[in-house]
């Protein structure tokens, strides 16, 4: 899938997925031959635990630890 479908999918945008990506809460995707992302559908549960956890209050670096 790419980005902007997984960001429609798990109702996130764009710059938070990649954010995400930076700071090791996701796994880097594949690319494909002309550059986009390529991410597996299992990155929507991923965002979505994400998402839950901080709205549990968990911060950033504790999630990155649990993933």
């Amino acid at each position: 899938m790419k980005i902007g479908e997984i960001a429609k999918a798990a109702g996130v945008s764009t710059s938070r997925i990649r954010f995400y990506e930076r700071i090791g809460l996701l796994r880097p995707p594949l690319r494909q031959a002309n550059g986009y992302r390529s991410y597996p559908e299992e990155a929507v549960v991923t965002l979505g635990l994400i998402a839950t956890a901080q709205q549990a209050g968990f911060s950033l670096e504790e999630l990155r630890q649990l993933l």
